[in-house]
């Protein structure tokens, strides 16, 4: 009997263990094709593209793609999407914005890219009209001045090109461009700088008013009547290449050589300056401690314009003779014969003021 259990429990313990290693081994083969159809299932889907295009409105076109394409390639780094756009089509207001990638990445960036433009500021246009004379100062040396005001207002300015430059009463057209915040900075802006013209225009009529051109035309070798005096005050437009200068004739000796001022904050302040002169050397005691010993060719000093009895900045241009000496006035441009007693040592702080006068020349006139 126990040679008979011992007989069939061998072939039955085999056979489970058989059974066993076979119900094994069909699971790691059931697993292995399992992961290898969910292995080919992510490929397929990795590979089966989608292609999405967009429409962006061409003013938010730069904002989507950022500097430097900044905006772009974050977009397609956090979505894992390729972005580009279609060949540029002027006369379309649109941009087509090409997006591919898997469907989810794909819709994701469509989103991002529509939150962008929506998120856009509303961009306005606002027309005004300016005064002519007002431009210059607006526009400033170089464009310096209307650069920091879009600079400031971050506004889009732009001034019309077309005008008369010989119509002083005209009006320019000036256009601003931004949201409604920046048009209003710019707006201020331009405003508070065109009553600063308007002030700085004034004063400088008030100053010219005084004036008169020097040279043959000067009270020291002529007397002339206030009504001669009214018709010999002369301005004139020089053309550079951005507009017009505004200068002052300030002396003359023929239309082949005369000395004009640029008109501007300058001008005031040689006014000031000449008053500053007057007042510190017709003191004695400055007078005493100002005499020069040595009076010597190109020296800059300080002399007396025997005209109207002011001081003025000049230049030594002939030694001294008869106990005079010629100086030039670098600030006007004529010249005279001064008594040395008039011809000091110039204060230093003096000379902070860049000299004011420029020869010119008329060319091409001829005689009649």
């Amino acid at each position: 009997m126990r040679w008979m259990t011992r007989h069939f429990t061998l072939p039955i313990l085999l056979g489970l263990s058989l059974t066993s290693i076979s119900i094994a081994a069909l699971y790691v083969l059931y697993k292995k094709d399992e992961e290898d159809i969910k292995s080919r299932k992510n490929k397929v889907e990795v590979s089966k593209q989608f292609t999405v295009e967009c429409k962006i409105p061409r003013q938010f076109v730069p904002a989507v793609i950022g500097r430097s394409g900044s905006v772009v390639k974050d977009i397609q780094n956090k979505t894992g999407t390729q972005i580009h756009f279609k060949e540029d089509n002027i006369d379309c207001p649109d941009r087509i914005c090409i997006i591919k990638g898997n469907y989810e990445n794909v819709h994701l960036a469509e989103e991002m890219i529509k939150s962008i433009v929506q998120n856009q500021p509303i961009i306005e246009t606002y027309v005004m009209y300016i005064p002519q004379s007002t431009c210059g100062g607006i526009i400033g040396r170089g464009g310096e001045v209307i650069q920091r005001i879009q600079t400031i207002s971050s506004a889009k300015i732009i001034i019309d090109r077309n005008y008369d430059p010989h119509d002083a009463s005209a009006e320019r057209m000036v256009t601003i461009k931004g949201t409604g915040e920046q048009i209003a900075a710019a707006l201020s802006q331009i405003k508070d700088k065109i009553r600063e013209v308007k002030e700085a225009r004034g004063k400088l009529e008030a100053s010219s008013a005084s004036r008169l051109p020097r040279g043959k035309l000067s009270p020291r070798n002529t007397k002339i009547s206030t009504s001669e005096q009214v018709q010999t005050t002369e301005s004139l437009s020089l053309q550079v290449s951005d507009g017009l200068m505004e200068v002052y004739v300030s002396a003359m000796e023929s239309p082949s050589q005369f000395w004009v001022q640029v008109v501007g904050p300058s001008t005031t302040a040689l006014d000031k300056l000449v008053s500053e002169m007057t007042a510190y050397y017709n003191d004695e005691q400055n007078h005493e401690l100002h005499i020069l010993k040595n009076i010597t060719l190109g020296q800059i000093v300080a002399a007396k314009f025997s005209c109207d009895e002011q001081w003025y900045r000049a230049e030594v241009i002939s030694t001294p003779e008869d106990g005079q000496c010629e100086v030039y006035f670098v600030d006007y441009g004529d010249h005279e014969m001064v008594q040395v007693d008039y011809v000091l040592e110039l204060r230093t702080d003096f000379l902070s003021l860049r000299l004011q006068a420029v020869e010119c020349s008329l060319a091409n006139i001829k005689p009649r």
